[in-house]
């Protein structure tokens, strides 16, 4: 028998595996791709957007800045006490790139509260008496004339002037705080309503509509104590009722609102000698400040002075951040929310030495705070609104 070419030997089952192998590889493949079309894609974490504050010295005339205004993001006011026995104005054209002092009537000693209604027209309140207590500008500022005091006023603490012509003041002689208003831009006043009994150091006043106002302040608990209190009124200032409160809250210092929603800033401290260490504290209220709840979201930062919301989604509080534990030292704090409340972040802060006092945002991406001698401007990285398109009616064309 012819033997013919010997055949390779084949080696069984080691062929097979890289068939194998290839088949499993192609199944998992198949596998995993369908296992990532179903699994949903989860959402990338971004940032919140960032807030920067920074500070500047201001103008030499300037001690204490107690209150800020502004019109627009480019013009506002700054006012406290001088450096020598006259109370100090501040204004700035340029959105705070440059603050000039204004020349303030020199029986003007203290200034505590500042409002303008358009770049022309202001009014500054202060400690009332031989030396006045109200001044008033009709050309943004150029001059400065003493008004006079409400009747039996010791002392002036706020002021909202609602129009060129309009404006309401609180005041106080010493045992109570009630309201006057002027319609003639300060030349003559009539008293209006008195605010609940025992109310104490009620702060700015805010006017979310020509009759609604609330002011914030606290009732004496104690020796030294107080209890927070919020005061408003519905009718321009003829009748002002207490708010309801939940138990608990500290001194309260400031409140803004923005439509219904409204944020009352303070702490949680029931000191009311001075500025001690404590917590900063938050109130909300969305029944135009009929009653209030704490807020839940924590902050970042301690003692709450002032707070403004320029829109319901974006609110910025201002205050102390107490550094230390031996002997705690007072610096600046600013703190914002770009989410209706619901968390809070700090800013990053450039030369914010001191704890500020007030705040106001003319713009939902810039604000500007005052605080001893520094003037502050505070910028959010937040989408401006975009404005509606004008609608131009259609014309018919004439029936010829």
């Amino acid at each position: 028998m012819e033997r013919g070419v010997p055949r390779p030997r084949v080696r069984r089952g080691h062929l097979a595996l890289p068939a194998i192998s290839a088949v499993l590889a192609m199944g998992l493949a198949l596998a995993t791709s369908a296992q990532a079309a179903s699994t949903p894609t989860r959402p990338k974490r971004h940032a919140p957007p960032p807030v920067v504050a920074t500070g500047q010295p201001a103008p030499t005339s300037m001690n204490n800045a107690t209150a800020v205004t502004c019109v627009s993001d480019e013009r506002c006011w700054a006012v406290g006490l001088g450096t020598g026995s006259t109370a100090a104005i501040d204004a700035t054209t340029d959105g705070g790139k440059t603050w000039k002092a204004q020349v303030v009537p020199t029986t003007m000693t203290v200034l505590a509260s500042v409002s303008c209604s358009d770049q022309h027209h202001c009014m500054a309140v202060g400690l009332a008496g031989a030396g006045g207590g109200v001044v008033s500008t009709a050309d943004g500022g150029a001059t400065w004339t003493l008004d006079p005091d409400p009747a039996g006023a010791a002392a002036i603490t706020a002021v909202e002037c609602s129009s060129k012509r309009r404006c309401m003041v609180l005041a106080t002689d010493g045992m109570s705080y009630w309201a006057a208003i002027s319609t003639d831009n300060g030349a003559t006043w009539v008293r209006a309503g008195t605010l609940p009994a025992g109310l104490s150091a009620p702060g700015a006043i805010n006017c979310p509509s020509p009759v609604l106002c609330l002011v914030a302040g606290y009732t004496p608990t104690g020796p030294g104590r107080g209890s927070g209190l919020i005061a408003g009124t519905s009718d321009g200032g003829a009748t002002w009722n207490a708010a309801t409160l939940p138990p608990g809250v500290g001194v309260l210092r400031s409140v803004t609102c923005s439509g219904l929603t409204c944020l009352a800033a303070g702490t949680s401290s029931t000191t009311t000698t001075g500025a001690v260490p404590g917590s900063g504290q938050l109130l909300s209220s969305t029944d135009d400040g009929a009653t209030w709840q704490v807020v839940g979201a924590s902050m970042p930062r301690d003692d709450a002075f002032s707070a403004s919301c320029p829109s319901a989604q974006v609110c910025v509080v201002v205050g102390v951040d107490w550094v230390g534990t031996t002997t705690p030292i007072p610096t600046g704090s600013v703190v914002a929310s770009t989410n209706g409340g619901a968390s809070w972040r700090a800013a990053t802060l450039r030369y914010v030495p001191v704890g500020l006092d007030s705040v106001v945002c003319p713009a939902v991406d810039r604000c500007f705070a005052g605080g001893g001698n520094d003037l502050v401007g505070i910028s959010l990285a937040v989408a401006l609104p975009v404005p509606k398109p004008r609608v131009v009616p259609r014309t018919r064309a004439p029936v010829r």
